[in-house]
């Protein structure tokens, strides 16, 4: 089971800690505020710099993708980032999507 502290800025999968960097824990510090609602990618780079100096949008995936398989090397596998082609990320309990299948 996931679980991000906001207070202390970590995350866990059943108990044991995940390191992330700081840009990927913001990411899912953000999905998480917004749990099972749609991201764009644009937002997330709203969230990270602010609207100073920012990137390229396809900096969102570079980081998604890691962030991805730190979270899948911890919990076995599950995939809690779930993308929505053509409008952005979404974060979800891996059991939600197999009751909906």
């Amino acid at each position: 089971k996931l679980a991000v502290n906001l207070d202390a800025k970590t995350v866990e999968v059943d108990s044991a800690r995940v390191h992330l960097t700081g840009k990927e824990y913001a990411m899912l510090e953000l999905l998480s505020l917004r749990k099972g609602t749609t991201l764009t990618k644009e937002m997330f780079l709203n969230h990270l710099y602010g609207g100073m100096d920012e990137p390229e949008l396809k900096i969102i995936d570079v980081f998604i993708c890691k962030l991805r398989k730190k979270l899948a090397h911890a919990c076995s596998g599950d995939n809690y980032i779930e993308t929505v082609w053509g409008r952005g990320y979404v974060l979800r309990d891996p059991d939600d999507k197999a009751e909906a299948a």
